[in-house]
């Protein structure tokens, strides 16, 4: 397991790890509900793909999550409060990778 590997399945960090980082696109993780969530759907076989900037809806606890299925695959979309912007969110992708 390489240490990207490692940081997946960790998610012990202030940003969400993903397997595909961006190097302009770091969804924070605002809470430990909002870590427990992310870990969560990790044990559930949902891996962390990419973060993207997008509109979307995030709760008063600056994050919310969605089901998905589309251009990625299928999954779980976690939007994440923008630090920079209050009109853009974070879009984070957790796709079920095949067996």
């Amino acid at each position: 397991m390489n240490k990207t590997e490692l940081q997946i399945f960790m998610q012990d960090g202030a940003t969400i790890h993903v397997l595909h980082p961006s190097s302009v696109c770091q969804a924070i993780i605002y809470s430990d509900e909002q870590r427990q969530k992310i870990n969560e759907l990790i044990s559930e076989g949902y891996l962390p793909d990419h973060t993207s900037v997008g509109c979307g809806k995030a709760t008063r606890a600056n994050f919310s999550v969605e089901s998905y299925k589309g251009k990625f695959g299928e999954g779980f979309k976690m939007v994440t409060t923008s630090p920079y912007s209050s009109n853009f969110n974070h879009l984070t992708y957790f796709i079920k990778k095949a067996a």
